[in-house]
Formats: C-alpha cells, structure tokens, sequence
C-alpha cells in the first residue's frame, strides 16, 4: 500500500484527508468542485448515522444517482471515483 504523500493528487496542495488507507485522497477544495458527468455540481455525503454513499445536485439537494450509483465524478474535466470511506465519511481518489 502506498504511504501519503500529504499532496493532493490533483492539485498538488496538501490534503488532510489522505491516510494509509487512502493515500490519494484528494483535498477538500478540489472535492468541493466535483461535478456529475453533464456537468452539475455535486456534494457527497452519508446517507446514514451507519453509512451508505449518496450524492446530490449542489443547485437544488436532488439526488444525484450517476454518481451514487457509479461514483463516478469529474473535477476539472478529470474523472475521479467517489465512495464511501472505511468507519464513515467520503473519499475521493483517482479512477485508475
């Protein structure tokens, strides 16, 4: 497994959600502009105090079902995968 760099593999800033298990996490800021794949913001969230993943639409708290469904997300035109981290919370890591 790959230690954290403490880098943001997209923006190269630090990221404070990066651990041993995640350790290509991306940083808040670039998680905050992820987008579905036509284009609509998207935030990221538990469904339950006991987990699940679920996205909605920025614009009006709609689900958004692409990405809960496929987790996948565009940040800057660039496709990333979201989900579920272990014991709560959201990750956002690179697709390959």
């Amino acid at each position: 497994m790959r230690e954290p760099t403490g880098a943001c593999p997209h923006c190269g800033l630090p990221s404070d959600y990066q651990s041993v298990r995640y350790p290509r996490a991306l940083c808040h800021a670039c998680i905050l502009r992820a987008t579905d794949t036509t284009g609509r913001r998207v935030g990221l969230s538990n469904e339950s105090m006991s987990g699940g993943f679920i996205a909605f639409h920025r614009d009006d708290d709609s689900r958004c079902e692409q990405v809960t469904n496929e987790g996948r997300v565009l940040i800057d035109g660039v496709e990333y995968r979201a989900g579920e981290a272990h014991m709560g919370g959201c990750v956002v890591q690179p697709a390959a």
